[in-house]
């Protein structure tokens, strides 16, 4: 772009935050390092009035290059103000459709730009630990005390050392999600011997929007206002204004002057160097000249030519949304869903002018003069003008009833349709910026299912906040490089009320630290952080955990610090290495009463089973026993059964021998019988067991059945 080239090619400009190789101090110092020390260095410029009007169009082509932007960015203010616009004009009255129309503006950008500064304000402004120091390489207690003191430092000077700050903060918070932008500019106050800072609306920081981003732009313009005392004092003061007083006006209150961190060859090598020039543009001169690089950004090579010169940059874009054109400036809310608000504001209107008229209509309308003077009976011709709220007298022909002479304006009234329209556009702003995102838990929901329906939704606004802790980062790291140019030994100690005296300097040192936010934006929401340590805490606690993985006291530590609860120390001091811990008593007793328990139902179940082998033993010997018994009683009832037969026997020998048979036939008669006797169905065993009884005929030698 003409006129517009930067010393170096924008790939090769690195920003304040990139590493950058320590300045060499070569054989011949380069007369760069003797301007750091000069102060105000106009005098320098071969052409003053030439280099001023380059600038000058620099920032006219710059500011031409915004108009679109600045456009979105009047109604985007407009909307938040709630603040009715036209043809980029306030509104105060409105005659259409009718004398007194509405006016009414709904809120809803200002909802979302409350709930997103609700989210980021209380980490990012208002806390105590803002900032904290991350140090890399091997972890030891010598870099974990540095990196507290510098944590402890830069905390201290963003409460109490810059007043201003959090309290610009906090305001640009609010102002992100409705433009999309603002900056902070931080600068060593030589003035005050302190750091400072400024927060720069979106519209205050001019640069060519041509460039992709805003880091990649060589040129940035602001134009500053001052009284004709402050412009004074700065010629006759220690900054020395190359500007004459009669140059100023005399009637004129308030001077503007353009500050712009542009790119010249002061030294007239072929290489441009990064300066800070302020621009009187009535008289087209730079008043004041600063460098814009440090002793060790300059870099040179074994010839002493200057190779590179890195500027130290002071500016901070913070950016909400980035642009999906590829745009250098964030997009809030405001400059996305403009048109749509609008809709919503223009159906708002639409619905409550129709309900007015609505109302009106009955007493509103026209009647005849005829009713209501009794002169005349013309009829008058043209335009009738009709006054909202009563009836208009017109002239007719004739006269008749009442009824006949007037007529009312008819009205349906507001329109459903329309109303169910802008309930429609109202869900979708409100879905898109999430300024109603309220997740509750179910009842009898487990922790964990709840905090991952939570995370869920609020994933968007999270995503919003990491970028903001970005750009934060990237503010405390500028800091955190002018404390380390600007070191102060004494103020630092004093600060830190140490025991030794520490080096401001080698604490600051960029090569081996980084200054990060002390909260974690992916933690989310404050409701999203009490629950996930409830979980942790949960999980903590249980007795059972193997080994006890989780330590019980920092999770008890983490549940009162996302609950924000004050005097944690006091509540959850350092324990005593020799002192018991209640919890781990507890605990093991917990454990021991548990192995206990396990022990009496390991001998409960051992005993149970003793018994029940017992139990077994005895039914065997109970069966034993009873099988005895029956072999006894068999025993018992055989030999009495033998005992039967040898009577039987005798007494049918007896019979024989008494009927006169020999007593060799007699023996082989009773012989014959028992063994018939024996093999039949008739054994007397049967007798025995009470089944039928039998009479012996020793004439036949059978058995018969008593009682046949």
């Amino acid at each position: 772009m003409p006129g517009m080239e930067p010393a170096l090619p924008l790939e090769e400009t690195p920003l304040l935050t990139d590493a950058v190789e320590p300045y060499e101090e070569p054989d011949e110092p380069s007369p760069l390092i003797k301007y750091l020390d000069e102060g105000n260095i106009v005098d320098e410029l071969s052409d003053n009035g030439g280099t001023a009007q380059k600038i000058i169009s620099l920032y006219d082509e710059a500011l031409a290059s915004m108009q679109p932007w600045l456009k979105k960015y009047k109604k985007a203010l407009s909307l938040a103000k709630l603040q009715p616009t036209a043809n980029g004009k306030d509104i105060e009255h409105k005659t259409f459709p009718f004398e007194g129309a509405s006016l009414t503006m709904m809120p809803f950008i200002l909802e979302a730009a409350l709930d997103f500064n609700s989210r980021a304000a209380p980490e990012i402004a208002w806390s105590n630990e803002i900032a904290h120091a991350k140090v890399y390489g091997e972890n030891t207690k010598e870099k974990e005390d540095r990196a507290k003191r510098v944590a402890d430092y830069t905390n201290a000077q963003l409460i109490d050392g810059i007043p201003s700050w959090r309290s610009d903060q906090d305001k640009g918070l609010m102002i992100l999600p409705i433009i999309g932008t603002f900056y902070k500019r931080s600068f060593f106050c030589y003035e005050e011997q302190g750091l400072d800072s400024d927060l720069l609306l979106a519209d205050q920081v001019i640069f060519n929007h041509a460039y992709a981003t805003f880091e990649e732009a060589p040129d940035r313009f602001r134009v500053e206002t001052y009284t004709r005392n402050q412009v004074i004092g700065y010629i006759r003061g220690s900054q020395k204004w190359d500007l004459s007083e009669d140059e100023l006006e005399e009637d004129a209150e308030e001077l503007e002057f353009i500050h712009a961190e542009t790119w010249i060859d002061l030294d007239d090598d072929g290489l441009k160097e990064p300066y800070i020039a302020t621009i009187y543009r009535d008289s087209e001169k730079i008043v004041c000249l600063y460098p814009r690089y440090d002793d060790d950004t300059v870099h040179m090579n074994d010839e002493g030519e200057i190779v590179k010169v890195v500027p130290v940059d002071s500016l901070t874009q913070y950016r909400f949304i980035p642009d999906p054109e590829g745009g250098p400036m964030g997009l809030g809310w405001g400059i996305l869903l403009g048109p749509m608000f609008e809709s919503i504001n223009t159906n708002v209107r639409q619905l409550i002018d129709a309900g007015t008229l609505s109302i009106t209509s009955a007493n509103s309308g026209l009647i005849s003069k005829q009713l209501t003077s009794a002169r005349g009976n013309a009829v008058k011709s043209g335009p009738v003008e009709i006054v909202m709220g009563q009836l208009t007298p017109i002239e007719t022909n004739g006269s008749g009833p009442l009824r006949d002479g007037i007529v009312q304006l008819p009205f349906a009234g507001p329109n459903t349709v329309l109303f169910q329209l802008m309930e429609y556009l109202v869900s979708s702003a409100r879905s898109m910026t999430n300024a109603t995102v309220n997740a509750e838990a179910q009842p009898g929901e487990a922790a964990s299912l709840y905090l991952a329906r939570l995370q869920q939704a609020l994933k968007v606004p999270n995503a919003i906040v990491m970028r903001v802790y970005d750009c934060c980062k990237q503010e405390l790291q500028k800091m955190a490089l002018l404390n380390y140019r600007h070191f102060d030994d004494e103020k630092y100690n004093k600060v830190l009320d140490t025991q030794t005296t520490v080096s401001m300097e080698k604490d600051f040192n960029p090569d081996d630290f980084d200054i990060r936010m002390v909260a974690d934006p992916s933690q989310g929401s404050d409701i999203e952080r009490v629950q996930r340590a409830q979980v942790v805490f949960e999980m903590a606690k249980d007795p059972q955990q193997p080994g006890q993985v989780l330590n019980y006291r920092k999770a008890v530590i983490d549940v009162l610090k996302a609950m924000k609860t004050t005097g944690i120390e006091e509540l959850a001091p350092e324990p005593d290495p020799n002192a018991k811990d209640p919890m781990q008593e507890m605990i093991l007793a917990q454990q021991m009463a548990a192995m206990e328990m396990q022990k009496r139902d390991q001998d409960l179940r051992a005993q149970e089973i003793q018994f029940k082998g017992m139990k077994l033993q005895l039914e065997q010997q109970r069966s034993a026993m009873q099988a005895a018994r029956e072999m006894s009683e068999l025993g018992l009832s055989a030999d009495k059964q033998e005992a039967e037969i040898t009577r039987l026997y005798t007494q049918s020998l007896k019979d024989l021998v008494d009927m006169g048979m020999a007593y060799e036939q007699a023996v082989q008669s009773a012989a014959q019988i028992e063994d018939q006797f024996i093999d039949s169905k008739n054994n007397p065993a049967n007798l025995l067991n009470g089944e039928t009884e039998y009479n012996y005929n020793p004439l036949t030698s059978t058995m018969t059945k008593r009682g046949l």
